[in-house]
């Protein structure tokens, strides 16, 4: 399975801010694991961020070229991607807050972020604001 395809799509997504339904998303999201095939995800993402584009035909000619699938696998494979999806997102929300720290003056890495508790961050940063 290609893991490594639903990251690098998530990460496409943010870096080229593509506008789609989380419906959309998550079709692509779906297709580039079941193909790890990048060129074939961009074709996809631009027929559906077409703004004449008919999705449900879109869906189902991109449909065709993974197969068929069975239920339980598909779930199993929302669920990964989902997690996927959401540690892509934790991942820029902790660099995003590492750096909004650091233009304030106080200095965490992103590890040190991840390792604390939200609490001690909370804490800190007052502790920090206050000097």
């Amino acid at each position: 399975m290609g893991l490594k395809a639903v990251t690098e799509t998530a990460e496409l997504f943010r870096q080229k801010n593509i506008s789609m339904t989380e419906r959309d998303k998550e079709f692509v999201v779906q297709f580039a694991l079941r193909t790890n095939d990048k060129e074939l995800t961009n074709k996809l993402i631009d027929e559906l961020s077409d703004a004449g584009a008919d999705r449900d035909a879109v869906c189902r000619k991109y449909q065709t070229l993974t197969g068929f699938v069975p239920d339980w696998i598909q779930r199993i494979e929302n669920l990964l991607i989902s997690l996927e999806m959401y540690r892509v997102q934790e991942e820029q929300a902790v660099k995003t807050l590492s750096e909004l720290l650091s233009a304030c003056g106080i200095s965490m890495s992103e590890d040190e972020i991840r390792r604390t508790d939200t609490a001690k961050v909370q804490e800190r940063v007052k502790k920090e604001a206050s000097l």
